[in-house]
């Protein structure tokens, strides 16, 4: 095949030549004839409209004459013979290549195995081979067929960047600038989230795969990144390199960074030099901007996250004076009326449940019927169900207190229709009861997102303030068993509580029993005295 830049001026027509000798070695007399035809044809264009040399002006102008896919279809293919042997790299109308370049096949990769040292370091092996080694590293995922042919899909596109870019040698950078351009074509318009998403993630396997040799799934976390300003960014990464120092846990660190940001938005800074100039009046500003958009509870937990900023702020230099003083946490009435679900909610919901996947529907009904934690739930495992005598026997996550419990009909028989119908059959050597429903087949880390979508699903309101959460369900059972009068014993029991005391925020749905001891009003507004003190 010619190298791009080997052709010289009227050299189309030898390389027509060329194409026609080496397909009538590899076709039937009748199928050579008609490539013969559709090849003389465009020939016959470039002499029309003066063009000596293969190019994309040429091929785009032959192509645009199919009226029909069949045409389209052999235009095509003489214009992708012509392409390859003039190593032209033309593009088609949608915008790919003609001719995508071979990756190495997964032979090839596995008879160079042996010769292949990680980490791996740039420009020293050709990216294709790190496409095979991935593509075998990922099949433990046993993922499906149609998510492999993305995968796939991504690694020829990042491979055909590469080769565009006039070398196919793996490198970090390239890679890096692969994801670049893939985020920029998802800005203009130009590429779907979904595709900017799966190139993002296959990019940054092959580079696992350079430095390791192997590949163990995870989510690949984004640096986001916040402030457009460039100045105001690199404060924000200097901070997160702080907190890093402080041996904090990574979601404490992700709060701390939320607040971070919510904090320059309030205070509508341009740069970081604007910093050295706000005032209290600056401070006054965010904290009503931050007022109008978080809850109150929320204000609870980021305005002390802010005070410890400003310190941090004017501690570095970033600004004139310590404003932490200014900044004041919200009082509020802690509300201790646990929520719940009335029956006829309780109704709608497992309506809903019955019409959802198998999976949630059990999970659900181990949470309504058992009162059991999101947590316990997402880590029940095969060997606590005891199908011989109807029982779940658990060590609790919470307390670490070994915990008893009935399996009821309808739980148990929930559970099963899972276990047969539904769950992923790659995952059945996997100790865990409920496990995520794409591969990797791995464990529920919670079933919040599974409960609050049932909950508005089904339009629930909780009584006595709004939540979504799991532990709706356990406040549920426990508002029922009291209005059934059952002994505080057997629900203490059942909720698996350590100690009684545990019970007391429970209490206030005992409707019945503070009906029964409510205060008196007759002394309000009566004056008396006390220790010589005068009341009223």
């Amino acid at each position: 095949m010619r190298q791009k830049g080997e052709i010289e001026v009227n050299e189309l027509q030898s390389i027509v030549d060329a194409v026609l000798e080496q397909q009538k070695v590899l076709l039937a007399p009748s199928t050579y004839d008609v490539r013969r035809r559709y090849l003389e044809q465009l020939a016959a264009l470039a002499d029309e409209k003066g063009i000596k040399n293969p190019c994309q002006e040429l091929y785009d102008s032959y192509i645009s004459r199919a009226a029909t896919p069949d045409l389209r279809f052999q235009l095509f293919h003489a214009v992708r013979l012509v392409d390859k042997e003039a190593g032209t790299r033309a593009f088609t109308p949608e915008g790919k290549l003609y001719n995508e370049p071979e990756i190495l096949s997964s032979e090839e990769a596995e008879r160079i195995n042996h010769t292949v040292e990680f980490p791996i370091s740039d420009g020293s092996l050709d990216t294709g081979y790190l496409i095979r080694r991935a593509e075998q590293e990922m099949q433990y995922l046993q993922l499906s067929y149609s998510t492999n042919w993305q995968y796939m899909q991504a690694w020829r596109e990042l491979y055909t960047f590469l080769y565009l870019r006039g070398d196919t040698m793996f490198a970090r950078n390239q890679c890096i600038d692969f994801i670049e351009d893939a985020n920029q074509k998802n800005r203009d318009g130009l590429l779907h989230e979904w595709k900017r998403k799966i190139r993002r993630r296959a990019a940054l396997i092959l580079i696992e795969v350079a430095d390791t040799g192997r590949f163990k799934w995870k989510l690949f976390t984004s640096r986001k990144v916040c402030c457009q300003e460039e100045s105001l960014e690199v404060l924000r990464q200097q901070y997160l390199t702080f907190l890093h120092t402080q041996n904090l846990e990574n979601r404490t660190i992700g709060l701390y960074d939320y607040s971070f940001r919510v904090m320059i938005e309030g205070l509508g800074v341009k740069n970081v030099s604007y910093l050295n100039t706000i005032g209290p009046e600056q401070i006054q500003s965010m904290l009503v901007f931050l007022s109008g958009r978080l809850s109150l509870n929320s204000r609870g937990t980021i305005f002390p996250i802010i005070r410890q900023i400003l310190s941090y702020l004017y501690s570095a230099g970033f600004v004139a004076a310590d404003f932490s003083g200014m900044v004041l946490t919200p009082a509020y009435q802690n509300m201790h009326l646990r929520p719940y679900i009335t029956d006829s909610d309780e109704d709608k919901l497992y309506q809903v449940m019955d019409n959802s996947p198998l999976r949630n529907k059990a999970m659900m009904r181990l949470a309504l019927r058992l009162g059991l934690r999101d947590i316990d739930v997402c880590n029940l495992r095969f060997s606590q169900v005891d199908w011989k005598n109807d029982q779940i026997i658990l060590e609790q996550e919470k307390t670490g207190v070994t915990l008893c419990l009935p399996l009821l009909e309808d739980v148990g028989n929930a559970i099963i229709d899972y276990i047969i119908n539904e769950r992923p059959a790659a995952a059945r050597n996997y100790p865990y009861v409920f496990v995520r429903q794409q591969a990797p087949h791995k464990k529920l880390e919670s079933m919040y997102s599974v409960c609050s979508r049932l909950f508005e699903k089904a339009d629930i309101k909780t009584v006595n303030r709004d939540s979504r959460g799991t532990h709706v369900c356990r406040y549920t059972l426990t508002h029922k068993l009291l209005l059934k009068k059952v002994p505080h014993q057997v629900i203490t029991d059942t909720l698996g509580h350590v100690s009684k005391e545990s019970d007391k925020p429970y209490l206030s749905m005992e409707e019945q029993m503070l009906r029964e001891c409510p205060l008196s009003f007759q002394l309000i507004g009566q004056k008396y005295w006390e220790e010589g003190e005068y009341h009223g």
